[in-house]
C-alpha cells in the first residue's frame, strides 16, 4: 500500500467511525427491533441461558422477549458488551458499531484483491487501490449500513461474516488453495449463525463448486467444507442453549419453530416492502420517533442515500447489459457474473415468503452492487483522455452523494430538523413518509 493509499483509506474510515459514533447513546432507550435483540442479549450477559432459547413461549407476547426466533451470535457479542460496559445503550449499540468498521476493512481489502486478480489482472495495482478506496468510500456513504451499523440487531454482523465469507472464496478461486474454502465455510457459517440469509450463499458457492468438479475424490474435502463444517460451527454457537439444560432434541426442535414462525407469520407491517421495491429505495422502515416540536422533528429511518441508489440501480442495469455481451475476456465476465449472483442471492429469495419484509433485509446485497458500480466507474474514468473533464467528472460523481449523506445524516440518527425541510427533502417522495 502507498502513502496516498494509507492516507485516503484513513481519512474513509475516520469518517464512518465518526458518523456512527456521534450520539451512539441516543435514542436513551431500546428503539425498533432492540425491543427483541436487547432484552434477549441482557439476559445472556446475567447467565440466563434458559429464556433466550425457549421456544415453549412467544418469542414475545407484550411483556416477556425471548427472541429465538434469530441465530444467537450477535447477541454473544451484544451480550458481551453488555457484560463489560454495563446495562446502557453505548453498551448494546458498540458491537455494532466495531462490526461495521471492521466490514469496511475487509470490504476494502476484498475489493483490492478483486481489481488485482479479477477485475484489472496486469494492467497494474494503482487501478485496484483505486477500485478499493472508491468502493469503500461509496459504502460509508450508505444509509442503511449507516442506520444498521448504530443499532443492536443483528444485520451488520451477517454482513461482515457474509463478506469476509465470499472474500476468502474468491482468494480459493485464483489461488485454488483448498484451505481457503474451508475458511469460507468457517466465515460463511458465522454470517448463518447471525442470521440465515446467509444459507443462499452457502448452496450457490457449493453448487457452482460441485457443477465444476472434475475429480469426484475433491468431493468429500467441498462437502466438509461448505456443507459439514457451517453445519457444526451453527450447531456449536447453541452450546449455551446447552449449558441451560437443553437437550440436542430441543435444538432440532428450536430450528423447526423458528423455520414454521417465519414461514407462517400472517403479520402485516405499515412498514414492510417488497424485495423489488428496494431496487428504487422506494420505502424506507421508521425505526424511532423523538419528542416532536410545533416546528421541528426527530426521527430514524432506515433509508438508503437516495443518489447513491440511483447509481446502484444504473450498475445494475450497465451490469445486465454486460453479462449478455459476448465481447469481454472470460476472467473479467466470471468474476463479475459471480459478484452479480451473489448480490441476486443476497435478496431475490425474499420472494418466496410471505411475511413482512423491510428494505434493510436488502443490506447483504448492497456492497456486491457496490462492487459493480465501483468498477464501471473507474473503467469509465480511464477511458476519458482530457485530464480536466476526468477530474471535473469524478469530482461530481463523488460529491453529490457525499452532500446527499449530509443531507440525510440528521434523518438517519435522530438529530432535529425543522418541520419544513424534512416534509421538503426526506418526505419529497410519497412513498419515503
Amino acid at each position: 500500500m502507498t502513502l496516498k493509499e494509507i492516507v485516503v483509506l484513513s481519512l474513509i474510515l475516520l469518517f464512518a467511525l465518526f458518523t456512527r459514533l456521534f450520539r451512539l447513546n441516543y435514542p436513551s432507550q431500546m428503539y425498533f427491533d432492540e425491543l427483541y435483540h436487547v432484552p434477549a442479549a441482557m439476559m445472556l450477559s446475567d447467565g440466563n441461558f434458559q429464556m433466550p432459547f425457549d421456544y415453549n413461549q412467544p418469542s414475545y407476547d407484550g411483556q416477556n422477549i425471548a427472541d429465538w426466533l434469530h441465530p444467537p451470535l450477535a447477541k454473544y457479542f451484544q451480550a458481551t458488551s453488555i457484560h463489560f460496559l454495563g446495562k446502557n445503550p453505548l453498551a448494546w449499540r458498540l458491537p455494532s458499531l466495531v462490526f461495521s468498521m471492521l466490514t469496511l476493512i475487509v470490504f476494502y481489502f476484498f475489493l483490492r484483491y478483486l481489481g488485482r486478480h479479477f477485475f484489472f489482472k496486469g494492467e497494474g495495482n494503482d487501478l485496484a487501490s483505486n477500485l478499493a478506496l472508491l468502493g469503500s468510500f461509496f459504502l460509508s456513504l450508505d444509509g442503511l449500513f449507516l442506520v444498521q451499523s448504530r443499532i443492536a440487531m443483528n444485520d451488520i454482523f451477517l454482513l461482515f461474516f457474509l463478506l469476509a465469507g465470499v472474500f476468502a472464496y474468491f482468494v480459493y478461486l485464483s489461488q485454488k488453495k483448498y484451505q481457503f474454502l474451508f475458511l469460507s465455510g468457517c466465515l460463511l457459517a458465522l454470517a448463518l449463525a447471525s442470521k440465515w440469509t446467509a444459507l443462499w450463499i452457502i448452496l450457490l458457492l457449493f453448487t457452482r463448486e460441485f457443477l465444476s468438479l472434475k475429480n469426484f475424490k475433491k468431493l468429500p474435502f467441498l462437502i466438509f467444507s461448505l456443507i459439514f463444517t457451517p453445519a457444526f460451527i451453527y450447531f456449536l454457537t447453541y452450546l449455551p442453549m446447552f449449558i441451560g439444560g437443553r437437550t440436542i432434541a430441543d435444538f432440532f426442535i428450536l430450528q423447526k419453530t423458528i423455520v414454521l414462525s417465519h414461514l407462517g407469520n400472517p403479520n402485516v407491517h405499515l412498514y414492510s416492502s417488497g424485495p423489488l421495491s428496494w431496487l428504487l429505495n422506494l420505502r424506507p422502515v421508521w425505526f424511532f420517533k423523538g419528542s416532536e416540536q410545533i416546528s421541528s422533528v426527530v426521527n430514524i429511518y432506515a433509508l438508503e442515500n437516495p443518489l447513491l441508489s440511483f447509481y446502484l440501480f444504473l450498475a445494475l442495469l450497465i451490469t445486465i447489459v454486460f453479462l449478455l455481451s459476448k465481447k469481454h475476456v472470460s476472467a473479467l465476465r466470471n468474476g463479475i457474473s459471480l459478484i452479480f449472483l451473489i448480490y441476486l442471492l443476497s435478496f431475490l429469495p425474499w420472494i418466496i415468503f410471505s411475511r413482512p419484509m423491510f428494505i434493510y433485509h436488502y443490506l447483504p446485497a448492497i456492497p456486491f452492487l457496490i462492487i459493480l458500480l465501483s468498477y464501471f466507474l473507474l473503467n469509465f474514468f480511464e477511458k476519458i483522455q482530457d485530464k480536466a473533464k476526468k477530474r471535473a467528472l469524478i469530482f461530481n460523481v463523488l460529491f453529490w452523494p457525499l452532500f446527499f449523506f449530509i443531507i440525510f445524516y440528521p434523518h438517519w440518527t435522530a438529530l432535529e430538523v425543522p418541520k419544513n425541510f424534512a416534509n421538503a427533502v426526506y418526505f419529497l417522495v410519497p412513498n419515503w413518509r
